[in-house]
């Protein structure tokens, strides 16, 4: 039995997640499913006819994700979209503003492409004398709302700014409660209380400072908007230097580290790479229970004729379920166990730490035990090609 396309059409219309408008050539509604009518809280009926503007606002730009794609889309008010050379054959979705059914704007992601009907050729291509580009024309229009890809997102960032408020509320708690203390009753307390106050203050905002610069390396990452120096790092004289940044935190710890002798420069950001060394180290000492031993051992690899320098920081904590390991490069994802509880930390050192080494087009694993964790880490290492490369740019 063969299956019919206007069957098909009817499922998408009642059983689609996905909302779908179609439009004439005009911009007037053809027909909506069943999940667009219940975003925007109007049936097929009253909408038919209407402009598509009514509900969907394809002028507007709201954030584009893929520069060189023009702001409008194809069929609003004559205006085609321009589709960059090579990308003929792609529909990208573009952030666009839906009116919901309480009047309230919903940004979400939406396809606006062209119909052609059955017994008409392909979309036909034309050039646009103003921009000198390649724009399609078509019978009608399809206008496709990922709702479930918009819910998703919308959902992530509530989680975030939930798991951001917490992580703030902590530390503003106690300095709020310790000032407030050494304000009501500072006279009656003695010096040695004072300090001890003032420190717990101290201590507080200075984690409230790390969580903030996070917060932003996050953004910036998540953004592309990180700004990388590559050139040749002698990786002795950087782990020397995150050693002695990291000298009080561990004083109960003992630090062994094992670099070659002739071990090759890695080519990366000076800055990033000692962020990157850093967070690995911190993270070895303070999950560690005290006087035992995170080591560092560097050597060179090849992967897929490619020299890298690879480093291993391993330590003697209690490790990590296997269960968990996929999960520990998530943002504020942290161990349910004493040993974390009692650390604090934001959550996001791990995040981060894996971004930056795939900036560097490097990789990052985890292998861990009941005897201790492992993370290793491959960059590339800085060759005279790459360092003749840079010297020509």
């Amino acid at each position: 039995m063969q299956i019919k396309t206007e069957d098909i059409y009817r499922c998408l219309q009642e059983e689609c997640a996905d909302g779908f408008v179609v439009s004439d050539a005009n911009g007037a509604i053809v027909s909506i499913n069943s999940a667009i009518a219940k975003l925007v809280g109007k049936d097929e009926a009253t909408l038919k006819g209407q402009p598509l503007k009514l509900i969907i606002d394809l002028e507007r730009e709201v954030a584009p994700e893929h520069p060189g794609i023009s702001g409008k889309f194809p069929g609003n008010n004559g205006s085609p979209a321009v589709v960059p050379e090579g990308m003929e054959q792609t529909v990208l979705p573009k952030m666009a503003s839906i009116i919901g059914k309480t009047g309230a704007e919903l940004i979400m992601p939406v396809s606006h492409v062209p119909i052609n009907f059955q017994d008409e050729k392909p979309a036909k291509k034309k050039a646009d004398s103003k921009a000198g580009a390649t724009t399609s024309e078509g019978s009608g229009f399809l206008t496709i709302v990922y709702i479930l890809q918009a819910h998703s997102l919308q959902q992530a960032q509530t989680d975030f700014v939930s798991t951001v408020s917490h992580e703030l509320r902590t530390p503003l708690t106690s300095i709020k409660g310790f000032a407030d203390t050494i304000l009501r009753a500072g006279e009656r307390l003695d010096v040695s209380q004072q300090r001890r106050y003032v420190g717990i203050i101290k201590d507080q905002a200075d984690r409230l400072t790390r969580l903030v610069e996070d917060l932003l390396a996050v953004s910036r990452l998540e953004s592309k908007r990180l700004q990388l120096t590559n050139r040749a790092i002698e990786l002795p004289g950087a782990v020397e230097r995150v050693q002695i940044n990291l000298a009080e935190k561990a004083t109960n710890h003992r630090l062994v580290v094992d670099i070659p002798a002739g071990l090759p420069p890695v080519w990366a950001d000076a800055d990033r790479l000692e962020q990157i060394l850093t967070n690995l180290i911190d993270n070895a000492i303070k999950y560690s229970p005290a006087r035992t031993t995170v080591t560092f051992v560097a050597r060179t690899v090849v992967v897929e004729g490619t020299e890298m320098v690879e480093f291993m920081v391993a330590d003697q904590g209690v490790g990590i379920p296997e269960e968990h390991l996929p999960k520990i490069f998530h943002k504020f994802s942290r161990l349910d166990n004493p040993l974390v509880r009692q650390t604090e930390g934001t959550g996001l050192g791990l995040y981060i730490t894996r971004s930056l080494v795939l900036a560097l087009d490097g990789d990052i694993t985890v292998a861990s035990q009941a005897s201790g964790t492992t993370f290793t880490v491959r960059l590339p290492a800085a060759t005279y090609e790459k360092q003749a490369q840079r010297g020509r740019d």
